[in-house]
């Protein structure tokens, strides 16, 4: 067999013994996994804290809000509609 390719000239291949190409593959699979692993630790992590920090900022807010002068005066406005000439 010829080991050059020739669809692209001056490329040779090569084979990959099994057990590299088995060792290749455990080691994408656990590097999935480790990403998968850390990815919900993180979300273990962050969704929570987001909960706690909305929970926080709305009770501020509310507790500004009724602190906040109202405005209680009632402002009476006649109104009266006016029609376009065409």
């Amino acid at each position: 067999m010829d080991p050059r390719n020739p669809h692209h000239p001056g490329i040779r291949l090569i084979r990959m013994p099994r057990w590299a190409a088995i060792l290749v593959l455990i080691a994408a699979v656990s590097l999935g996994l480790l990403l998968m692993v850390l990815a919900a630790g993180l979300a273990l992590i962050l969704i929570p804290a987001a909960i706690i920090t909305v929970m926080i900022l709305r009770w501020r807010l509310r507790r500004k809000m009724a602190q906040a002068p109202r405005a209680g005066e009632i402002i009476d406005v006649e109104y009266r509609i006016v029609e376009r000439e065409r």
